[in-house]
């Protein structure tokens, strides 16, 4: 009994690092869309493909892992023509969250999700081959993109001057990347003053600074201050940790 019960734990804790946290996980995962042959491009990297949640059944959440091992135990690298693919498989179906980590993809690939409106989220993380281009066509394509993930990527500081256009970004990663700490804060400046996209957050690598949220950090500074003065928040309070 013991035996079945880590087993269980195990599996469910890999599902939960890819599944999507706002999906309720009593979702059953689709791992790939209705119809397709048995040679799939979201299985053979095992992938997954399903709804957001019971309420919002209309959008699609799309895992691809980045590399697979073939029957004779190579391992093989995600690339633009496997993504395509990939991306044909899920049909007609609006995708709202595409991940997409440790590929060889390049701007070659973001064409395959062009009309995709409704998408916003985006992780390219860990896709070496991804350049500047690749953030010209993100921001043309998804002007409603919400969280952008790019980390260890190739984009530069012309690479993030595309992205201005995204004027509901919130979260923004170029950790490990070439783009400069300078540039990172003059483009969060520049995000807040022509959108008032004061609620943008950029991470800019381990150990290094976060540019965190100003409308983010303003709300924490008003309500700590506000519960200190109601007497809700005791700066001499403390815990006695029981033997």
């Amino acid at each position: 009994m013991k035996k079945i019960i880590v087993i269980l734990l195990i599996v469910s804790s890999v599902v939960a690092d890819d599944y999507p946290p706002h999906a309720p996980m009593k979702v059953k995962p689709v791992l790939y869309a209705k119809n397709v042959k048995e040679d799939s491009i979201i299985k053979r990297y095992n992938g997954l493909f399903m709804p957001i949640s019971e309420k919002n059944s209309d959008l699609f959440y799309l895992l691809i892992r980045g590399e697979a091992i073939t029957g004779k135990d190579q391992k093989i690298k995600l690339d633009d023509d496997d993504f395509i693919k990939a991306v044909r498989e899920t049909k007609t179906n609006k995708l709202y969250q595409v991940r997409v980590k440790g590929g060889i993809l390049t701007h070659n690939a973001i064409d395959s999700l062009k009309g995709q409106n409704e998408l916003r989220y985006l992780d390219l993380s860990n896709n070496k081959l991804i350049t500047d281009l690749a953030c010209k066509k993100i921001a043309n394509y998804f002007p409603r993109l919400e969280r952008l993930n790019l980390y260890n990527t190739g984009i530069t500081d012309k690479g993030l001057s595309y992205l201005i256009d995204l004027q509901e970004l919130r979260m923004l990663h170029i950790g490990e990347t070439q783009v400069s700490f300078k540039a990172a804060n003059e483009f969060r400046g520049k995000m807040q003053s022509a959108g008032a996209n004061d609620d943008l957050e950029i991470t800019t690598g381990i150990n290094k600074p976060v540019l965190g949220s100003i409308k983010h950090n303003k709300f924490l500074r008003s309500t700590y201050q506000t519960n200190v003065l109601r007497g809700k928040i005791n700066p001499d309070y403390k815990v006695n940790i029981l033997k």
